[in-house]
């Protein structure tokens, strides 16, 4: 099973066990589903965001998303009044734009990132040098690629700076925060803002992976 994209309703599996005698019935559930990059979710309160890529810190899943999508504490949802996905841990925002969220049982994150339907593997993190080839794994409008044109950049909106950006030239669309970026099978970004959209053009910015995963002691999931 699937964790739920745009357009596709998730699908919730629970096997019933009733033993013989009224006093031994239970409940026995069964996984959840899949959790890759490009998957979408909800906090309640703040919005929809975008699971960026799946890692983990021990044996406890988790993703990484926009640090703007929550704080600690706050609870990841399927959508709005849906079921509980897992748990804000930490977030950075302004400053950086990262956070993690731990997974609840029963949720599997996957190494994979996905977009309207179209699922590609992640193998590891190394980043991409300034001219090279990336992609935006976009929740709204799919596949969106260009090329890096800036590392360390710093851009200031409306509620805060954030520094330490990687600029790009992948068109934005609104709805796409947290949505990852890869350049081939390597994860390099957080989606943190952008400018313009993808019908006149612009430019994404993203937070580089590698800092939320050494900031968090986090380890990325890969195929």
């Amino acid at each position: 099973m699937r964790f739920i994209r745009p357009a596709v309703a998730l699908v919730l599996a629970l096997v019933l066990g009733a033993p013989p005698g009224p006093a031994r019935a239970h409940t026995q559930p069964v996984s959840y589903g899949d959790i890759r990059g490009g998957d979408t979710f909800v906090v309640e309160g703040k919005g929809r965001c975008t699971v960026a890529f799946t890692v983990r810190r021990g044996t406890t899943g988790g993703f990484l998303t926009a640090g703007r999508c929550g704080e600690s504490g706050d609870i990841a949802l399927t959508g709005y009044g849906g079921t509980p996905i897992g748990v804000f841990q930490a977030s950075s925002y302004p400053g950086d734009d990262y956070a993690w969220v731990s997974l609840d049982p029963g949720w599997t994150p996957r190494g994979t990132v996905v977009a309207l339907g179209a699922e590609r593997a992640v193998r590891g993190s190394a980043p991409a040098a300034v001219g090279a080839s990336v992609c935006q794994a976009s929740p709204v409008a799919g596949w969106h690629c260009g090329t890096v044109q800036q590392r360390n950049a710093t851009v200031s909106y409306p509620d805060g700076t954030v520094t330490g950006l990687v600029r790009t030239s992948v068109c934005a669309e609104p709805g796409t925060w947290g949505a990852p970026f890869l350049s081939g099978d390597q994860a390099q970004g957080i989606t943190s803002g952008g400018t313009d959209n993808c019908a006149t053009g612009g430019s994404t910015f993203f937070q580089p992976v590698a800092e939320a995963l050494s900031a968090y002691g986090l380890t990325l999931v890969t195929s």
